[in-house]
């Protein structure tokens, strides 16, 4: 069941996405990352998928998609838009970390 799902992988999910969401948003702030943030978002995009988590889904995707602008762009404007996004990310992986039971 997706119960069961959830409660044997949730708890990773939420670490992973922290650190991706970590590497993302150091990229677009510092702007001299070797990778590119869309990697890791595009990456988290699947994760969240596996889950069934929709609302991280759709938020990710329009952060990987202000990730590409932004790096093909560099424009300041861009990686800001693209930080905004990854705040309110960040929101709802907290959101899902919140209503996790702690791992062992």
């Amino acid at each position: 069941m997706i119960e069961d799902l959830h409660a044997k992988f949730l708890p990773q999910f939420v670490k992973i996405a922290r650190a991706r969401l970590a590497l993302a948003i150091s990229a677009a702030t510092q702007r001299d990352q070797p990778e590119p943030p869309s990697r890791e978002l595009h990456t988290l995009v699947g994760e969240a998928g596996l889950l069934g988590l929709g609302n991280v889904v759709t938020l990710t995707r329009d952060c990987e998609r202000k990730a590409k602008q932004w790096e093909a762009s560099r424009r300041d404007a861009d990686a800001e838009q693209l930080v905004l996004g990854l705040r309110e990310l960040e929101r709802v992986i907290e959101d899902v970390a919140a209503n996790v039971a702690p791992s062992d």
